[in-house]
C-alpha cells in the first residue's frame, strides 16, 4: 500500500501491523534515514543494538537471496521482533522481495528497505504498493513551508522561539535534505547559546549568512529576473554543494506557482498587498520588492509556460541516461530568456 503525505508521519511513528515490509525511498536521504531510525525505534528500544537491528546491503541480497528470508524468520535472543534493514534497494531485489511477502506473518520482524528514488516503473515500489502487507513511504525534499514548519518545531522543542521574519529568511535559505535542515537548527542553537532563548533575524543571519549565497531561493529569483549569468553562478555552486537537480527545478516550480497563485487573486480583483499576505509562508521582506516586480512583469500565460518547461525538464531528468545538471542548465538559459524579455518590456513600457 502506498502512504498518502498526511498520513506518513503517524503511520512512520506507529507502523500497523500488517506492514511486514516497509519501502523508504526518495531523493532526501536525510529524510529517508530520519524515517527509518523512527520506524525501528518503534519495534526495538535501541536502534543500535546488534541483537535487535540487522543490516546488509542490496548487493548482499543480490548474492545471497535466502538471506533476506533467514533473518525475516529469525528468533531474537533476547525475545520479541527484530528490525531488518535493507540498503541501497533497487529493482534487482523484487523477486527476493515478493517471495518474502507471500510467507511472512504477523509477529514476523519487520524489514525495512531504503532506496533512492524510484520511478512510479520501478518494480520494486509498484510491488510495495499493490500489497497490503507492504508499505512504500515517499521522502521528497522538503518545500519552504515544510522547512518553516521543521525548524519551528525543533526550536521549540528545546525551548527556543523565533522571530516571524527569522523564520521566513531562514527556511528561504537554508537548502538541502532534511539533515541539512536539522544540521543548521543545531548550529543556530549553539550560536544563539543557551541564554537567549528568542532567536532574532540578526543571528539567523549571522549563523547561516554562507547558506544565503547559494540559496535556491535567490536562484529562482534571479531567473525570473531575467539574470542569467547570476543564476547560472548560484546554479554552480548549488550543484557543487550536492544538491540534485531535481530539488533544483522543484524549488523553482514552487517559485513560479508562488507568483501564478498571487497573480490569478490579482487577476481576480484582489490587491497585490492583500493576495501575498495569504502566502505561506510570506514573502521574505528583503525580496518584497523584486517579487512585486515580477508580478507586475510575468503574465499569467508566460507563468504556466514557464511551469510546463520545469515540469518537463523534471520528468527528461529521471529518464534513463539523461543529464540532469545539464538539463537544468539548460531549462534556466530558457527561463532566464523569458525573465529578460518580461522585465525588457516593462522597462520600455
Amino acid at each position: 500500500m502506498k502512504i498518502v503525505n498526511r498520513n506518513i508521519d503517524s503511520f512512520v511513528k506507529k507502523p500497523s501491523s500488517g506492514a511486514m515490509i516497509v519501502l523508504v525511498y526518495g531523493p532526501d536521504e536525510g529524510l529517508v534515514r530520519e524515517r527509518l531510525n523512527i520506524l525501528t525505534g518503534s519495534v526495538v528500544a535501541d536502534i543500535h543494538d546488534p541483537f535487535g537491528v540487522v543490516t546488509f546491503s542490496g548487493n548482499d541480497l543480490s548474492e545471497n537471496p535466502s538471506l533476506l528470508m533467514d533473518e525475516a524468520l529469525s528468533i531474537s535472543m533476547m525475545g520479541g521482533r527484530r528490525v531488518v534493514r535493507v540498503r541501497d534497494a533497487s529493482d534487482k531485489i523484487t523477486p527476493v522481495v515478493k517471495d518474502v511477502l507471500s510467507t511472512l506473518k504477523k509477529g514476523d520482524n519487520l524489514i525495512l528497505l531504503e532506496a533512492k528514488e524510484l520511478p512510479p516503473r520501478s518494480t520494486l515500489r509498484a510491488l510495495i504498493e499493490r500489497v497490503k502487507n507492504g508499505a512504500a513511504v515517499p521522502c521528497y525534499v522538503e518545500d519552504e513551508h515544510n522547512i518553516g514548519r521543521i525548524i519551528g518545531t525543533s526550536l521549540r522543542d528545546v525551548g527556543y522561539t523565533i522571530s516571524s521574519e527569522a523564520l521566513v529568511y531562514m527556511a528561504g535559505n537554508v537548502i538541502g535534505d532534511r539533515a541539512v535542515v536539522r544540521s543548521e537548527v543545531e548550529k543556530l542553537i549553539i550560536y544563539t547559546g543557551s541564554d537567549k532563548k528568542t532567536i532574532s533575524l540578526d543571528d539567523v543571519i549571522a549563523c547561516i549568512g554562507d547558506s544565503a549565497d547559494l540559496s535556491l531561493d535567490d536562484l529562482s529569483k534571479n531567473v525570473a529576473l531575467g539574470q542569467f549569468a547570476e543564476a547560472e553562478r548560484i546554479l554552480g555552486k548549488v550543484l557543487s554543494s550536492g544538491i540534485p537537480a531535481v530539488t533544483i527545478l522543484r524549488n523553482l516550480q514552487n517559485y513560479f506557482l508562488r507568483l501564478h497563485v498571487t497573480k490569478s487573486r490579482m487577476q481576480n480583483g484582489e490587491g497585490m498587498e492583500s493576495a501575498m499576505k495569504k502566502l505561506r509562508p510570506q514573502v521574505f521582506f528583503k525580496i518584497k520588492s523584486v517579487f512585486e516586480s515580477q508580478l507586475i512583469s510575468w503574465s499569467l500565460p508566460r507563468i504556466e509556460q514557464a511551469l510546463t518547461l520545469i515540469v518537463d525538464t523534471e520528468i527528461k531528468c529521471k529518464q534513463t541516461a539523461s543529464m540532469p545538471e545539464t538539463l537544468c542548465s539548460r531549462t534556466i538559459l530558457s527561463l532566464s530568456y523569458i525573465g529578460k524579455s518580461v522585465s525588457g518590456r516593462r522597462r520600455r513600457a
